[in-house]
């Protein structure tokens, strides 16, 4: 995740892998538009109710959960850590069950740019496309932290899925960051794909972005830079679904940064399973009322003046209740169990 606007030049954040919750994977730059407010807690939206299982384990529960959800919700927002193969290999096997493209039509996603989708509809429908000009799709991007395999991966399971469907019945994916000729900020870029090609036509999308695209409410240092899910719901309230991670393998802080280290003894106790990952839902306690500042500090820096970098959710009270509907928690680390592969549907 990057800022992308004119108004976002007073401060930097320095944003680790999908912004996301206590952990990281690529440590990025980006600008946004306020000071760092340590101890602030914005107000909230009423919050839609979905109906989810006290716990979903494993790549397969979390798929089926998530493709029952779009019975109840319009957009599934699924955040990421860029980067990270875990991450990967959950959206892979959430497109290539059988059931999905029954319900989905779209998929919009971070690491695309909006002025190659003709490159990019031509690939996914199965035509040849040389390597050269799939990789404009992401190297176009006003972001360039996608030169990980993962996303070519992705384009490639999406690109499969549809050569097993009737014309009518395939999965087109759309490229939400605004290209070189695009002149639209990144949020705007996102919204307006979202809004033209999924909300006005009664359809449904998975949307693929780092995860602080979809944190529903968040610290001022954020501004107004990195808002998607929050105004999506304000748009078209109770349409969407944010899903955030958890755990999983950490990047190491900027030089000098002195972060709390989060206590995943706390998950590990209040789960029955033993699998990771597991999809938990966020108004259930007692991780409704875990701390932001504790589960999602490690991913999100502030790099802006003489004390060097921070957390930019230090001395939040925000708390993970308020931040997503559910999150995927993947472990305590690179010791988290590992959860054997999913099953591939042909």
């Amino acid at each position: 995740m990057s800022f992308r606007s004119s108004a976002a030049k007073k401060a930097v954040l320095r944003i680790v892998g999908a912004i996301t919750v206590a952990w990281a994977a690529v440590v990025m730059v980006g600008l946004t538009n306020g000071s760092l407010i340590h101890a602030q807690l914005p107000k909230t939206a009423a919050r839609p109710s979905f109906r989810l299982p006290d716990e979903a384990a494993g790549i397969d529960g979390i798929v089926q959960t998530l493709i029952s959800v779009f019975d109840q919700a319009d957009i599934v927002a699924l955040g990421e850590v860029h980067g990270r193969r875990a991450d990967s290999d959950l959206r892979i096997a959430l497109v290539r069950h059988p059931d999905f493209a029954k319900k989905v039509r779209s998929i919009v996603v971070e690491f695309g740019s909006t002025t190659e989708q003709p490159t990019l509809d031509r690939y996914i429908r199965g035509e040849n496309v040389s390597r050269a000009q799939l990789e404009r799709v992401w190297k176009t991007t006003s972001n360039g932290v996608w030169d990980s395999p993962i996303y070519a991966d992705f384009f490639t399971a999406v690109r499969d899925v549809n050569s097993k469907l009737p014309a009518d019945a395939r999965i087109r994916v759309f490229g939400g960051d605004p290209g070189p000729t695009d002149q639209r900020d990144r949020e705007t870029a996102a919204l307006a794909v979202l809004e033209e090609q999924v909300l006005s036509k009664h359809g449904k999308a998975l949307v693929i972005y780092g995860a602080a695209h979809f944190y529903r409410t968040a610290p001022a240092s954020f501004g107004t830079s990195a808002e998607l899910a929050r105004t999506l719901e304000k748009a078209h309230p109770g349409r969407i679904f944010t899903v955030i991670p958890i755990g999983g393998e950490l990047d190491p802080p900027p030089p000098g940064v002195s972060l709390r280290n989060p206590d995943y003894r706390k998950f590990e106790s209040a789960l029955k399973t033993q699998i990771r990952p597991v999809l938990i839902p966020l108004q259930r306690p007692p991780f409704r009322d875990f701390t932001a500042e504790e589960f999602l500090g490690g991913g999100i820096f502030s790099c802006v003046g003489p004390g060097g970098c921070s957390s930019a959710f230090a001395g939040s009270l925000l708390t993970l209740g308020q931040m997503a509907d559910a999150c995927v928690y993947f472990g305590r680390g690179p010791h988290a169990l590992e959860q054997p592969k999913p099953a591939r549907f042909k």
